[in-house]
């Protein structure tokens, strides 16, 4: 999702580009180093095929950043980004197609989270008021792109995958239609 992002903070100067895509500001390795690497069991409503025993997705999250704020929809470069410290912004936007164009001039979906830290400890039986903190974003899709802040190739499990062939047909499907 870094790579995809309009911009991104805690990075390395001169570390990895972005090339944009996603209008979104990431934290780049939101959950901590390498070695802080775990998994979780994800509730992705996209996933959900009505039945009562749609299982978790396996989320493997290593160094993994999160969705920090959504971005409004700007064409050329995030400007009011260029000005938070310690943040990376993505070079201008230069569509070209009707096509890309379009697929980019979605707004930002937020696809799933992850329950943050107070959730988890209601969880766990602490008394906190978790329906206040809506979570962490760990998914987005804008147009035809879309990101995760955990790794699906890394599982076993192929239900992302098989979703997003199902959004690529569709989407050819109805190009087919217009043309």
């Amino acid at each position: 999702m870094i790579l995809l992002a309009e911009a991104a903070n805690s990075t390395k100067k001169g570390g990895q580009e972005l090339i944009g895509g996603l209008d979104v500001r990431v934290n780049r390795n939101h959950f901590g180093r390498q070695i802080e690497s775990f998994e979780a069991d994800l509730r992705l409503p996209f996933l959900d095929d009505g039945s009562t025993n749609t299982a978790p997705f396996p989320g493997i999250f290593i160094r993994a950043p999160i969705v920090e704020k959504i971005l409004p929809n700007v064409e050329g470069v995030q400007i009011s980004e260029e000005s938070v410290p310690g943040s990376v912004v993505a070079p201008p936007k230069q569509v070209k197609s009707e096509a890309a164009q379009a697929a980019t001039s979605h707004e930002v979906s937020v696809m799933a989270t992850l329950p943050g830290r107070m959730r988890r400890a209601v969880e766990r039986g602490a008394e906190v008021k978790a329906d206040e903190e809506a979570g962490d974003i760990i998914a987005v899709k804008q147009g035809n792109v879309f990101g995760t802040s955990f790794h699906p190739e890394l599982t076993g499990d192929s239900r992302l995958h098989v979703w997003w062939l199902q959004q690529v047909l569709s989407a050819q499907s109805q190009h087919q239609q217009h043309s």
